[in-house]
């Protein structure tokens, strides 16, 4: 990704800085903080990069998404930046580590609301598809129909599976990109069975107990449940690292759950501001 006047300018005091987090917005931010000449350390939690991007890689359309994460690792590297991998930032880390500037890009984490049987052994929340894709049947219900669930149901559906998607609201994917849904919405056309206006109210092993605007039961079938209802903020590390330096900046899905584009713009500018 480049930016309008993407000329970076060495930073008039070289800085110890921190960033939180592997995902799109992190790697950019510190790859961009490294430009400037800063020491810039990164900390992942998990063993490998690329946060909400992994989930990209079982998508085969999305695949070019996921090797993005790939791309910025790289140019972090080659920048100078610092990988600490599987090591969680606690706030006696960074403390220790006393740096001036600390990014917090934690992402986001699924949003799995209390909703009977949604924790059952049918139920695959959609984040972590890439890892359990052989447990899905040919039958299935995707839970949620916002741009993921959508873009899951038509890989789905390309794969020759029978799909069904379940949206409470009476619009598929109202978070997508303006000019990309028409064409979104004709793909769920042609490959998935779509239902909106529906409440889920129970998982079944048999598929998703609904009941609709007249408050009526109906039960859509399918024997694997994606869940896809959505990401919320990961405030928790956020309000534990947020006076840890004389530069905090929380950025991407740990301040707004938001696109990637945005993530990544947001990484560049509290890079630029140190």
């Amino acid at each position: 990704m480049k930016f309008e006047g993407d000329e970076i300018q060495k930073a008039p005091t070289k800085r110890k800085v921190v960033v939180v987090g592997g995902g799109p917005g992190g790697l950019y931010a510190a790859y961009t903080a490294a430009r400037r000449g800063h020491d810039v350390t990164l900390y992942e939690k998990e063993n490998e990069l690329g946060g909400i991007l992994k989930s990209e890689q079982a998508i085969s359309f999305k695949h070019e998404m996921y090797e993005l994460s790939g791309t910025y690792a790289l140019l972090a590297k080659r920048a100078g930046v610092t990988f600490k991998m599987n090591t969680e930032a606690t706030k006696e880390l960074i403390e220790k580590e006393n740096p001036y500037a600390v990014i917090i890009a934690t992402g986001s984490t699924p949003l799995v609301p209390p909703i009977p049987g949604l924790k059952g052994d049918n139920v695959i929340v959609v984040n972590n598809y890439y890892k359990e894709k052989d447990k899905v049947s040919d039958h299935v219900v995707v839970f949620g129909g916002g741009l993921a669930g959508c873009e899951c149901a038509i890989h789905l559906g390309m794969e020759g599976k029978h799909v069904e998607l379940v949206e409470m609201r009476d619009q598929l994917a109202p978070d997508a990109n303006i000019r990309h849904r028409p064409l979104l919405l004709a793909q769920v056309d042609k490959y998935v069975q779509a239902h909106t206006g529906l409440k889920g109210l129970e998982v079944t092993p048999n598929g998703i107990l609904c009941e609709d605007k007249d408050g009526n039961k109906v039960t859509i079938e399918g024997t694997t449940v994606i869940c896809a209802l959505g990401q919320r903020s990961t405030t928790k590390t956020v309000e534990e690292l947020q006076d840890t330096a004389p530069f905090v900046r929380v950025i991407g899905d740990a301040a707004k759950v938001s696109t990637i584009t945005n993530a990544v713009y947001w990484g560049y500018h509290a890079a630029l501001d140190i």
